[in-house]
């Protein structure tokens, strides 16, 4: 049932967790498993024919990395999307994205980065043409932004971005499902561009306009859902728009009120 599709963690798993800790990453980034979904322990466990300690474990890892969250009345459930998560996550990866601008390259790196570029730029123009290739574009954006956290030495912070990506492509997946507005894909050939001939200026101006649009996209569409949540409820409408009647009266007690 769930997407087996791997996604890396920052914590080193262990043992029959490893396999169940990815395909629950997955099927939450793809929100198989949806926002504010309950997990159970025994379902998950024989869903993957694992121990309910190793399900236990997975699940610890998810929820260190902010994918589930726990209490002693409800168990797990899956992070529901907020304007708190949208607002930390953009945070965030303006703090830490900046770092991918330092990372060491070789011949190598920058021939797979340019590679990378040439098919990000060709899968954005078929894009245009109205082909729908925003999932493999996507996945080309992953692979450059991987790249280079993969060279700057640094595991837990590669970690801390791994993790940052997939909430983030969560909480897009989760929003682009529900209506037609889509993403705009960033233009990564041009940051790629820069970072090869050490404009470190300008790749650093790229990141920041991406996690711009990235984040204004996020919190348009959480406004919108929110609005979409009120007026299902004409009642509740109703009752908020009823204008309030404020004439003094008095109370059996004698004493004037305010209605």
């Amino acid at each position: 049932m769930l997407d087996q599709e791997a996604y890396n963690s920052p914590l080193p798993p262990q043992g029959k967790g490893d396999a169940a800790e990815r395909a629950l990453r997955s099927a939450i980034v793809h929100c198989v498993l949806a926002p504010g979904e309950r997990l159970s322990e025994a379902e998950l466990a024989r869903e993957f024919g694992l121990g309910r300690g190793a399900v236990r474990a997975a699940l610890a890892r998810l929820q260190a990395a902010g994918f589930v969250s726990s209490t002693a009345r409800s168990g797990w459930v899956v992070t529901p999307v907020s304007a708190a998560e949208i607002r930390e996550l953009s945070a965030a990866r303006r703090h830490l994205e900046p770092l991918l601008c330092s990372a060491v390259l070789d011949e190598n790196d920058c021939a797979r980065l340019r590679g990378l570029a040439e098919m990000h730029v060709a899968l954005t123009h078929r894009q245009e043409l109205g082909g729908d290739m925003v999932p493999t574009i996507r996945r080309c954006e992953r692979e450059i932004l991987e790249c280079l956290s993969a060279r700057l030495s640094m595991p837990i912070v590669a970690g801390w971005l791994t993790d940052l990506w997939d909430r983030s492509i969560r909480l897009v997946n989760f929003f682009e499902a529900r209506g037609p507005s889509k993403l705009a894909p960033a233009d990564r050939s041009r940051f790629v561009e820069a970072l090869i001939e050490g404009r470190k200026a300008d790749a650093l101006s790229h990141l920041a306009a991406a996690n711009a649009a990235l984040e204004t996209y996020l919190l348009d569409r959480f406004l919108e859902s929110e609005a979409m949540v009120g007026t299902r409820n004409p009642r509740r409408a109703a009752e908020k728009e009823k204008p309030v009647d404020r004439r003094a009266t008095k109370s059996p007690s004698g004493m004037r009120t305010i209605r």
